[in-house]
């Protein structure tokens, strides 16, 4: 029975050292807002924001949702705004942004949206920031008068990175080793023992 924790922590040690060595962590110096205020900023100070004209830069992400001649959009200002984890953006926290509530014929003038397959239009807005719009059931947007194109979206990258792939490899032997491990334990473990 020893022997089988002793296997067992020694393979979770593995496992453990292997993610805390494979670059799980948040990088030092993440890509940071275009924005003063940055989303956070308005989060966490918004009466200092209420009803102020702020400018916005970020990706566009997701869809328009066009309602009648009006549209939300979200642009984030994350550190995954310029380009993605996979085309070498270091790790640098949650995504964030903010929804903007504009004209639909202005919204029109984004022609990619960020998904898994796409990096958005970087755009910038201007109007009114709202801490808890009362036109919109109290929610944290912005009402925009302007918008502008600053960098076209495209296909996003997705190269197959050769470090992953040996990460793929060895877990698939180390998880392949530990299952024929546990088919052949009876052979050799204490509870094969005949009386």
């Amino acid at each position: 029975m020893k022997r089988r924790i002793m296997i067992a922590a020694l393979l979770l040690a593995l496992v453990l050292g292997a993610l805390a060595l494979g670059g799980c962590r948040e990088a030092d110096n993440p890509q940071a807002s275009p924005n003063e205020p940055s989303s956070g900023g308005l989060v966490d100070a918004p009466k200092e924001w209420d009803g102020k004209i702020v400018s916005f830069t970020g990706e566009a992400i997701g869809e328009a949702m066009v309602r009648g001649d009006k549209a939300w959009i979200h642009l984030n200002d994350d550190a995954y705004y310029l380009k993605n984890v996979e085309e070498g953006a270091q790790l640098g926290g949650y995504n964030a942004g903010m929804a903007v509530w504009i004209d639909a014929s202005l919204a029109k003038q984004i022609q990619f949206f960020g998904d898994y397959k796409h990096e958005g239009d970087v755009a910038k807005v201007s109007g009114v920031f709202n801490a808890a719009c009362a036109e919109h059931g109290g929610d944290m947007d912005i009402h925009a008068t302007s918008l502008e194109i600053l960098t076209s979206g495209r296909d996003a990258q997705d190269p197959v990175k050769t470090d992953k792939l040996v990460w793929a490899v060895v877990l698939a032997l180390i998880a392949g080793g530990l299952f024929l491990l546990n088919r052949s334990w009876g052979e050799w473990g204490p509870d094969s023992r005949n009386d």
